[in-house]
């Protein structure tokens, strides 16, 4: 019985270390990034680039996102624009210029779920005990030549993944999500972030590869990220009525 007591006690500490572990791990990781007050400062950013999937040419998109949970995301190709939204409270929502007749739709539940989930503005490691996340220490691992640090995500106890923190810059150039289609198929996503540039002095990924179960899915290459821009509450929330030139809305106001 005193053995078992022993064991329960040690397994216990171990617990407790790794917990210290990662939380003097995320410290070092705000610290690499540009530090807690540049990024309290940022608040709100707007990226342009080109983003394309595998064997398509790619488009142009506009995303602009804000604390603690906004984003919005214009992707235009061929003459058509696609815009997607979430104002962190309401049911997010996209507008295809090329549907007719025009209208401010909700998204389907899947690509709503996905979209809601990416939407957090900080990185999981910043400020995550308040923001409600679980991080848990889960070893380590060597990709290319580079030793990684494997840190399991709990997002308020509803989904689970993994992001890998690199051991000599402490940037997170990995996040590992498993995934399950609409037609209940499990895939892994794997999503690597590259060239680190500063933005109001908080390095960001300018260059974004997911892959499918190993197989490169999409890259994303952002041109441009301009930092804190003008927004209004518009910017995000799902306007209420869409208005063409010379087509009466079915009430006649």
């Amino acid at each position: 019985m005193r053995f078992v007591f022993l064991l329960l006690a040690l397994v216990s500490l171990v617990g407790a270390v790794r917990a210290d572990q990662v939380a003097e791990l995320a410290k070092i990781h705000i610290e690499a990034i540009g530090g807690m007050k540049r990024i309290e400062k940022l608040t709100s950013l707007r990226a342009t680039g080109l983003s394309g999937i595998a064997g398509k040419p790619p488009v142009r998109f506009t995303l602009t996102a804000a604390r603690p949970a906004k984003i919005r995301l214009e992707t235009e190709a061929k003459g058509r624009t696609l815009v997607q939204g979430f104002d962190g409270d309401e049911p997010a929502w996209e507008f295809d210029t090329g549907t007719w007749p025009p209208q401010y739709r909700l998204m389907a539940d899947a690509t709503a779920k996905t979209f809601v989930a990416d939407a957090e503005f900080d990185d999981p490691l910043v400020g995550a005990e308040k923001r409600g996340f679980i991080l848990e220490y889960a070893g380590e691992l060597e990709q290319k030549g580079r030793k990684l640090i494997r840190i399991l995500v709990t997002r308020k106890l509803q989904e689970t993944y993994a992001v890998l923190l690199d051991e000599q810059t402490f940037f997170i150039v990995a996040r590992i999500d498993q995934r399950t289609t609409a037609g209940g198929r499990k895939m892994e996503v794997t999503t690597h972030y590259e060239d680190f540039r500063p933005v109001e002095g908080v390095l960001l990924p300018h260059l974004i590869t997911v892959a499918v179960d190993g197989k490169p899915s999409q890259q994303t290459k952002i041109a441009r990220i301009d930092p804190n821009p003008p927004l209004t509450d518009e910017t995000f929330s799902r306007p209420k009525k869409v208005t063409v030139p010379g087509v009466r809305p079915a009430d006649g106001k």
